[in-house]
């Protein structure tokens, strides 16, 4: 939903990030397998990582966190581009979302409002 919306708004960030920790990784010559093992992360989700096709990982895990740890692991800074990522805020994201929202509860309140008003009309009238 939202974070879908952010995360597309983010997608060069995430591909500057996999570049960073896929040169790294080719640097110090370590094998995804072998780096999966030891992070206890699905080698497709490295994988992905690394092309930074982040959106393609499941929303329900812990997409950024994934990230952070194969960071860590191979030494690679990615502070700045985190750092870039925090500066877009939800509130810049136009959410289709939200606009279905907004039109459902005003046929919401309407609804409410005329069943109110037709109520009171059958009392008055009884």
């Amino acid at each position: 939903m939202i974070d879908d919306e952010l995360n597309k708004a983010h997608s060069e960030i995430f591909i500057k990030i996999g570049e960073k920790i896929a040169q790294k990784r080719k640097q110090k010559r370590r094998k995804i397998q072998g780096i999966s093992k030891k992070l206890n992360i699905s080698t497709d989700f490295l994988d992905l990582i690394e092309k930074g096709n982040f959106l393609k990982i499941p929303g329900h895990i812990p997409r950024l966190g994934f990230v952070k740890s194969y960071a860590k692991y191979l030494e690679v800074d990615i502070s700045s581009e985190l750092s870039r990522i925090d500066l877009i805020k939800p509130e810049s994201v136009k959410s289709t979302r939200k606009l279905f929202f907004d039109k459902g509860f005003k046929k919401f309140i309407f609804f409410i409002l005329f069943f109110t008003f037709f109520m009171i009309i059958l009392l008055f009238f009884k």
